[in-house]
């Protein structure tokens, strides 16, 4: 298939999930929210038949994966049994973690399409610090990936849907949130640039990453504003039951 969705995954814990949230609600009403979140966004781009895409999950902490693969398996046993790859999560800040899950789909993708190992040199394991030299697989588009978090309940598979169509013709695509980061990002090609100098974890994120679309020249679309759920004020808007 060429078009591939990434969900980006953390194993529910209370304390380790939600940290911002659970200053005014505590550890585990946080938890159970994140937890709450993530199913509905797995069940949402999972609601449609035929698929039109691939999905990966990437997770961490790295040693919670048959946490992982149990707590979704009740999940993804709905969608007639589709096996999906869980993959833990590399690098050391967020921008390493999604570039290196970024890497590692289109370089998969190009090993399907018979695209030899000799074709993909890099240096190092992270590759924010560490110089790359790209051929082949990384100069062609293989598949348009799309990488999603699960903190935003407006993403649906429709959505999803959308993104792909959007990349048949734009390099990127990006689903901007309320609070200057990014819930989407999709790209037609590997594109190493859009991950580096980028304060994560900020409100300048959107507009960091947009300056360095710009700056390599690339076509970009953007989608529709949504909201992370990560203080009680989105809590307030967008999920007053829960309280």
């Amino acid at each position: 298939m060429d078009n591939i969705l990434i969900i980006f995954l953390r194993y529910p814990e209370p304390g380790k999930v939600k940290t911002r949230l659970a200053r005014a609600i505590g550890n585990e009403k946080a938890c159970a929210v994140y937890t709450q979140l993530a199913e509905g966004v797995i069940k949402n781009v999972f609601s449609k038949k035929p698929k039109t895409y691939d999905v990966y999950i990437f997770f961490t902490p790295a040693e919670k994966r048959s946490g992982i693969k149990d707590w979704l398996m009740p999940i993804l046993n709905n969608d007639a049994g589709v096996d999906i790859p869980c993959i833990s999560q590399e690098g050391d800040n967020l921008g390493e973690r999604i570039s290196n899950a970024f890497l590692q789909v289109f370089q998969e993708n190009g090993r399907k399409r018979n695209v030899q190992d000799s074709d993909l040199f890099y240096r190092g394991k992270n590759i924010q610090h560490n110089e790359m030299v790209i051929r082949g697989v990384l100069n062609r588009p293989h598949c348009n990936t799309i990488i999603i978090g699960t903190d935003c309940p407006g993403v649906d598979a429709r959505l999803i849907e959308n993104a792909f169509e959007l990349l048949k013709k734009k390099d990127v695509v990006i689903g901007p949130c309320e609070d200057g980061g990014y819930y989407l990002l999709g790209m037609s090609r590997f594109i190493p640039d859009l991950f580096i100098d980028i304060i994560w974890g900020t409100d300048q994120v959107l507009s960091q990453t947009i300056g360095r679309v710009q700056k390599n020249g690339l076509s970009y679309s953007m989608l529709k504003k949504l909201t992370d759920i990560d203080i009680i004020e989105d809590m307030y808007q967008h999920m007053p039951d829960f309280l």
